[in-house]
């Protein structure tokens, strides 16, 4: 679908959504007829984003605390709920039969975008009880046709021991316990390339480098793809077999905000990560700020054939950066050059304002012996590169940085 088009479809999807709400939401009822507005004031997307609040984590925790057990964002009956899932804070999401029903045929797209297919054996190594994710990765894997291995979370040698006598073929599972199945199947003495008959792995929940999740994918020479989404939006993205970032689902208004102001930000550039789920209808969250950061959208056509707009990867939380000279550093991309050089370890990066302009310092330990001077160098280079600034690089011997310091040190708020 051309994009104009697609954009088009979403914001008659997102006046009718608003008015929905109004009409059976006590909360955006409230809210709206507080701030004189009414769905009919929404004429474009300008509007929307001048207009229309923001809803936080914070603001659904605090509503069901008010209002138990669900919050007065409820619209239906409570007797038509099938399912409540709990995310950290808590907050309880409810579905209906029908809310549930399209969230896993969004998720049976995701994961045919990723490559699942109807022959394949998939082991779900996610939590089946309370979260939403394992119950959704299984109802929407079988409506591929998939053959799906329940495991859920824990026990890596049990799922080494089945991926093995099974054959499974796609693995699901969080990063870092996806490198527990290697331990696990190491010290069993399994070779996770030749015992293992995995093709995909499909990962979620954890911000990784690029370097970590090719790595991953060597580990059990399988092709790895990534899936994005929220507790309380659902699904947001996932990638293809051609790769080049996450394809955004098409019934969710997708957005991007300046994390400190809350200035809506011109369509494809970096910035938080708000969004509105079409999906939701039992309990509507509309302009949902998730906290992470991305960077700018890849708006070519994919070479799958695929016109929606690609999310690059997840670079942090809004919580977790520094705005130096007009720029937005981030952790996760200075990691992705340290991460470059195997000589070297921990790092630290130091934001600070001792007279009248701010210094960024990157604080890295040395693994190894290394040319001091000509790795300052290329570090200064790569880090421009990566974040656009000019960072001081301070190389130290291991074990300088504590292991529990903060990765960002802004002394100027002192």
């Amino acid at each position: 679908m051309p994009l104009e088009r697609l954009f088009q479809r979403q914001f008659e999807k997102l006046k009718w959504y608003v008015e929905y709400a109004y009409n059976n939401s006590t909360y955006y009822r409230q809210m709206m007829d507080e701030k004189r507005m009414k769905p009919n004031d929404v004429r474009n997307v300008e509007d929307y984003y001048e207009n229309f609040p923001f809803i936080t984590k914070d603001i659904l925790i605090e509503n069901q605390l008010k209002n138990p057990p669900l919050g007065n964002f409820l619209t239906v009956d409570p007797v038509q709920l099938i399912k409540i899932y709990v995310t950290p804070g808590p907050i309880f999401v409810p579905f209906t039969e029908q809310d549930y029903d399209m969230e896993t045929d969004l998720y049976a797209n995701a994961f045919y975008t990723c490559g699942a297919r109807r022959e394949d054996i998939v082991d779900i190594t996610l939590t089946y009880h309370w979260a939403v994710a394992g119950t959704v990765f299984d109802d929407a894997l079988r409506k591929i046709g998939c053959a799906v291995i329940p495991g859920g979370p824990g026990q890596s040698k049990m799922h080494a021991e089945y991926l093995k006598k099974t054959k499974a073929t796609i693995l699901c599972a969080f990063p870092s316990f996806a490198n527990q199945i290697v331990e696990a199947a190491k010290e069993m003495g399994f070779d996770p390339q030749k015992d293992f008959s995995l093709r995909l792995l499909m990962i979620t929940g954890e911000v990784r480098s690029e370097e970590a999740k090719r790595s991953l994918g060597k580990i059990f020479n399988a092709d790895i793809k990534e899936g994005y989404g929220t507790t309380e939006l659902g699904l947001i993205g996932s990638e293809c077999q051609e790769g080049g970032g996450f394809h955004l689902n098409g019934d969710v208004v997708f957005e991007t905000i300046d994390p400190k102001t809350g200035k809506h930000l011109p369509y494809g550039e970096a910035g938080e990560i708000v969004a509105t789920s079409f999906t939701k209808r039992a309990l509507p969250v509309i302009r949902y700020r998730t906290g992470d950061l991305v960077g700018p959208l890849n708006m070519e056509r994919c070479p799958c054939g695929r016109t929606t707009p690609r999310m690059l990867r997840i670079l942090g939380r809004a919580s977790d950066i520094a705005k130096v000279k007009g720029m937005f550093v981030v952790p996760r991309q200075v990691e992705d050059v340290i991460t470059k050089f195997p000589e070297l370890g921990r790092y630290q990066i130091i934001v600070d304002h001792p007279k009248t302009v701010d210094i960024l310092t990157v604080m890295v330990e040395i693994k190894e012996k290394v040319d001091l001077k000509k790795m300052e160098q290329l570090l200064v280079k790569e880090l421009k590169e990566a974040i656009k600034l000019t960072a001081e690089v301070k190389l130290v011997n291991r074990g300088t940085i504590p292991e529990n310091v903060s990765i960002l040190d802004d002394r100027r708020k002192a």
